[in-house]
């Protein structure tokens, strides 16, 4: 009579089989595929984030043109006011990044109708501000975002009996919906990306009497895509234009350091700027 025990066929098909461990080398394999993976995806997912923060941007930009045709639309084609000191203007507030500045954070002077005339057809003052916009203000020892980007273009509802426009004697400026004839509704250009450094009330403005040599912009645009700006146009439409000038190109340093920068010698002038002559062309027609 046989004795012990004996492995069939059978029983060792039902064992299960040995696991061989990673080895040390083999785990950094690993590890090192996987990084040069995620260096690889970074910059497509960070490229990707941009566009869909940029084409939040532009949406946002729609909006507010969007409501500025509606406040035209219920005052009898008038255009909302847009003045430099924006009180009872398309939007109120004069920002800055002092720690005394409480405009840079007031989110009632961009939907107060008292301050603000489109506020009341927004109603969200997210919409002021462009995502890619990282400008913040000091108040109360914090640092805390602020609120607006985008600003209007001076010609357009310039509040009458107010003497010229700025920098461009000689040159229209669009009250009512029916003075938008040269250039027309398809070529003058309501709102666009003002430099974080430069914004402080709701103007955008552009010396449209010099040209070629002696060319300049009096407000200096953002370049928060890539190099380019949003515009907005009287008729509604949204255009993304390209900066062509490196000098347009200033860099955002969050400083507050270019507001008023045409009385205090900074980027004065831009000698036969493709930039400043396409806004200009955009920003009004002489008279």
């Amino acid at each position: 009579m046989k004795t012990g025990i004996h492995s069939s066929p059978r029983l060792a098909k039902r064992l299960p089989p040995r696991w061989s461990a990673f080895t040390l080398i083999e785990l950094l394999v690993v590890i090192a595929i996987l990084a040069v993976v995620a260096s690889l995806l970074m910059p497509a997912l960070g490229k990707a984030r941009q566009q869909a923060l940029g084409f939040r941007c532009g949406n946002q930009i729609r909006q507010l043109t969007l409501a500025w045709q509606l406040y035209a639309d219920d005052n009898d084609g008038r255009l909302a006011p847009n003045r430099l000191n924006s009180v009872a203007s398309w939007v109120g507030g004069v920002m800055g990044f002092d720690v005394a500045d409480t405009d840079g954070t007031n989110v009632q002077k961009l939907l107060d109708p008292a301050w603000s005339k489109l506020g009341p057809y927004v109603r969200a003052a997210a919409i002021f501000k462009c995502p890619l916009d990282r400008a913040m203000v000091n108040y109360g020892w914090v640092a805390h975002p602020r609120v607006r980007s985008y600003s209007m273009n001076a010609a357009v509802g310039f509040p009458a009996g107010v003497g010229t426009l700025p920098f461009s004697s000689g040159f229209r400026s669009y009250r009512r919906s029916s003075d938008m004839t040269s250039p027309g509704p398809a070529q003058l250009w309501v709102l666009t990306e003002e430099h974080p450094d430069g914004i402080d009330d709701g103007v955008f403005t552009v010396d449209s009497e010099d040209r070629d040599s002696t060319a300049r912009f009096i407000s200096v645009p953002a370049h928060y895509h890539r190099g380019a700006a949003n515009f907005s146009f009287a008729d509604g439409h949204i255009e993304r234009h390209r900066w062509q000038d490196a000098r347009t190109l200033v860099p955002d340093k969050y400083c507050g350091c270019l507001a008023h920068y045409a009385t205090q010698g900074y980027y004065t002038e831009a000698p036969n700027s493709p930039d400043v002559a396409w806004v200009q062309m955009h920003s009004s027609s002489r008279n």
